[in-house]
């Protein structure tokens, strides 16, 4: 078991990039787009190694050989392991797994309007409700998992229901509305948590978006 640190503060804290989707409706690994000469998995990696924190990398256990060569040697990449959960929740706690006492900053590879500013305010948030198990933004009324931060504590009380078969959803919005959320308004433009699933998304007039 990796050593605790305090709850405040980025030194718990580690970014997790999730590039493990099968992208069946993009028809292309997502993670390995590139916009100028960047693949999609690595700009998230920037994203959050500017904010501060070290980064893995969450893909299937097939993704690997690709991922060995496209990924930025700074990042770490970790296979998904075996849990009765599938989706977004399925990397998490497999990174909980791995890091059973660190908080986790995650970001999909697929959010290319992200910025590292979003990331930060983020950060920022949590710092003022140390009280929370997960942090998220609210936008148009609706809770926005990613990016989000999500406490070990509340990772191990998923993975203990999980493993007990005590899990009927498996949907991120299912839990956050269940934990002790913290949400900020979201001010900014709604474009930033768009997620690109459709050839047709990427269009050609679309700059490559800054890293922030």
């Amino acid at each position: 078991m990796r050593r605790g640190a305090s709850w405040r503060g980025k030194d718990n804290l580690r970014g997790l990039v999730l590039s493990g989707g099968e992208s069946r409706r993009m028809g292309q690994d997502k993670g390995l787009i590139t916009q100028e000469s960047l693949a999609w998995v690595n700009r998230a990696g920037q994203i959050l190694q500017k904010a501060g924190v070290s980064v893995s990398v969450m893909i299937r256990e097939t993704q690997r050989l690709e991922y060995q060569t496209a990924v930025l040697p700074d990042f770490e990449l970790l296979p998904d392991l075996d849990l009765p959960v599938g989706g977004p929740l399925k990397g998490l706690l497999s990174f909980h797994r791995y890091y059973p006492l660190q908080n986790v900053l995650v970001l999909p590879a697929d959010m290319p309007d992200l910025t590292t500013e979003v990331v930060h305010e983020l950060i920022e948030f949590r710092e003022q409700r140390p009280d929370a198990e997960a942090w998220v933004f609210e936008q148009g009324a609706h809770l926005q998992p990613f990016p989000g931060i999500y406490s070990y504590k509340l990772l191990a009380e998923v993975l203990d229901k999980a493993e007990r078969q005590g899990l009927t959803k498996f949907g991120l919005l299912n839990l956050l509305e269940s934990a002790n959320t913290a949400h900020k308004i979201f001010e900014g433009q709604s474009a930033v948590f768009k997620n690109y699933n459709h050839p047709q998304d990427l269009t050609p007039q679309r700059p490559s978006q800054p890293h922030g």
